[in-house]
């Protein structure tokens, strides 16, 4: 049997036997030597843990494999595992980058030092390169010319840093592909501020498709949110270009079944877009929570449908605002003005003991003076919002009490 037929034999198409047979240095063995090696190193790659189709796809991308020896490859992944990856990381990252194997132990530790050198850790380095091993094979010029670009787009060099530790993909771009996008992105309604802002909270963002983002801009207006609704909520939470539209009708669906109508959940929505990215299970959870605080389920369902952000709130902090209310006799405002309990704890206590101090009784006829916009606040009481929170300052109200609990 040739190599050409056994190759044949395992899937491979005539144009891939070309191209394994003409690298280098498979091209300068004798027939039955490379025979010999090839099936060597399918058999070993086997007994690794790949599957038929993973040899071939790795063979594909880079034929020289093949022109390996079992002792190179072994060799390889005891080095690879010296440096912290695991033998099922090894497996992963060959997958996807088979050119791997190639790389000497020198080579690859030099890497890991240029990538140190740029702000990143050791462990950041192995994390970064498990996620896309293609790391290995750019150059520290590349890697650093890509910051620069991004850098000229409106990046600063530590934000750069950060998010490409979660999405090592960001050196993968071109920066023509990277100043495409942004013309992209622009042209459907974001400005250029917008979309460096999108793409420090996602920088996945990069590589969607342009038709795939005007597609789910598309089936958002489809559900009923505006153009500019869409564009708002998509600035506020980009990362809803990454749910698909199979997972937002399901979130729509799950919130009917709760009890809010369609057209509640689409202004709901607009207001809370992060909805879209809770799991139903979180919903419900948060549900329970408010009803252990005293109110019945429509309660909640009224109290969430005018203020859809308290889905995003802890318990914790929800309960605060709401017993420091029933204290000064004002928790009517949780069902019947929900809206004001996004304001913090620290700055409605400041202001009420502010009144306090003023002789100004604060009941239901009155309780919006504590819900004033700052501005307005300080224009109207002469006294800015630092100093109020500075001179009461609702924690350590909270830790004397505790104290003279505890005496």
């Amino acid at each position: 049997m040739t190599v050409k037929e056994y190759l044949l034999q395992l899937g491979y198409s005539i144009e891939d036997v070309g191209n394994i047979l003409n690298s280098y240095p498979l091209c300068n063995l004798k027939e039955s030597t490379l025979l010999a090696d090839v099936k060597e190193v399918y058999s070993l790659l086997i007994t690794l843990g790949y599957s038929h189709e993973d040899i071939i796809k790795m063979t594909k991308k880079f034929p020289a494999l093949f022109g390996l020896s079992n002792e190179n490859i072994k060799q390889k992944i005891d080095d690879l595992i010296s440096l912290g990856y695991s033998g099922n990381d090894i497996v992963k990252m060959t997958k996807q980058y088979p050119a791997l194997f190639s790389l000497s132990l020198e080579n690859i530790k030099q890497k890991i030092d240029d990538f140190v050198s740029l702000g990143y850790s050791y462990d950041d380095v192995i994390k970064m390169t498990k996620q896309l091993p293609n790391l290995f094979g750019l150059s520290i010029e590349n890697i650093k010319q890509k910051i620069d670009d991004l850098i000229s787009l409106g990046h600063s060099y530590d934000d750069i840093i950060k998010k490409a530790k979660k999405f090592p993909s960001l050196y993968s771009y071109s920066i023509e592909t990277i100043k495409q996008k942004i013309d992209d992105l622009v042209s459907l309604g974001y400005s250029r501020e917008d979309v460096i802002k999108m793409t420090k909270q996602l920088p996945p963002l990069f590589g969607y498709e342009i038709e795939n983002i005007k597609q789910k801009i598309d089936y958002l207006i489809s559900l009923g949110h505006s153009k500019n609704n869409v564009i708002k909520m998509t600035k506020t939470m980009p990362s809803l270009f990454s749910l698909s539209i199979e997972t937002i009708q399901q979130k729509i669906d799950d919130l009917i079944s709760l009890g809010y109508s369609r057209d509640d959940v689409i202004k709901m929505t607009n207001v809370s877009p992060a909805l879209y990215n809770y799991s139903v299970e979180n919903i419900r959870k948060k549900i329970d929570d408010l009803i252990s605080l005293g109110y019945s389920y429509n309660d909640v369902i009224e109290m969430t449908r005018s203020l859809p952000t308290l889905f995003g709130l802890s318990i914790e902090n929800i309960k605060q605002k709401i017993t420091f209310l029933k204290q000064i006799d004002l928790d009517f405002i949780a069902i019947e003005d929900t809206k004001k309990l996004m304001q913090s704890i620290d700055l409605t206590y400041a202001r009420y003991m502010f009144f306090k101090d003023r002789g100004i009784v604060i009941n239901e006829e009155n309780y919006r003076r504590l819900f004033y916009n700052t501005k307005q606040f300080e224009k109207q009481y002469g006294i800015d919002k630092t100093t109020l929170l500075e001179r009461y300052n609702y924690k350590k109200s909270i830790n004397n009490k505790e104290s003279i609990n505890k005496i």
